[in-house]
């Protein structure tokens, strides 16, 4: 899913790791969330725009994922 975290830690001034320690996660789950190989669950998605003060949908594009969503995916559609 694309986002806007590296946008937003960049601006904020803040290294993948002190992103992580402040979501309580790992420096390779931030990288792999921003690199679109991790999907976050809803609570870490949460955590992540209440550190930048604004809301998930700023942060996280849903309409603009080139992969399928886990709905898709279970419903078989292309």
């Amino acid at each position: 899913m694309k986002n806007r975290i590296k946008e937003l830690r960049e601006s904020f001034k803040l290294t993948q790791e002190q992103l992580a320690e402040l979501v309580g996660v790992s420096r390779q789950a931030i990288n792999a969330i921003e690199t679109e190989k991790f999907e976050p669950s809803i609570w870490l998605a949460y955590d992540i725009s209440q550190t930048f003060n604004c809301s998930i949908e700023d942060i996280f594009l849903f309409g603009q994922s080139e992969r399928k969503s886990r709905s898709q995916q279970s419903r078989g559609a292309v």
